[in-house]
């Protein structure tokens, strides 16, 4: 009975590492893509900043967390935007908003939180509309 309960229990843990090993791997070409986008465009991003989760109403949303100097949010952002576009339609991801934490370093830290839908990403990925239209239409938090 004794030994019943413990390889149940071993059974248990190895489901569960299971699952979160087979979650992380499946993220991890999009994430690579993502970090691949934002270093040719020298803005440093770590596997640990981003975030791919299924959201309550059954879609997937996209966190990234990127630093900036004072003088440079607007471009980081863009580009931040512009790499998860381009990793979403290079691994046909069905995410569908992407946001992006921009965290200025100005008398602390101040946060940046910017969020777009998949439409308006592609529209600006694909050049149908200009970087300061997709900042119209981006929603800041």
């Amino acid at each position: 009975m004794r030994n019943m309960k413990r390889v149940s229990l071993l059974l248990t843990l190895i489901t569960i590492s299971l699952i979160f090993t087979v979650n992380v791997s499946a993220n991890s070409g999009y994430y690579s893509s993502v970090q691949q986008i934002c270093n040719a465009y020298q803005v440093s991003l770590e596997y640990e900043r981003m975030n791919l989760a299924d959201t309550a109403d059954g879609n997937k949303e996209f966190t990234m967390s990127v630093k900036s100097a004072r003088n440079q949010f607007d471009r980081i952002m863009l580009v931040g935007f512009y790499a998860a576009g381009k990793a979403m339609t290079y691994h046909n991801e069905p995410i569908q908003k992407v946001t992006v934490v921009v965290s200025v370093e100005y008398k602390g830290i101040e946060n940046i939180v910017a969020s777009a839908s998949k439409e308006n990403i592609l529209k600006f990925v694909n050049g149908e509309i200009t970087s300061s239209e997709f900042v119209r239409r981006v929603k800041f938090d």
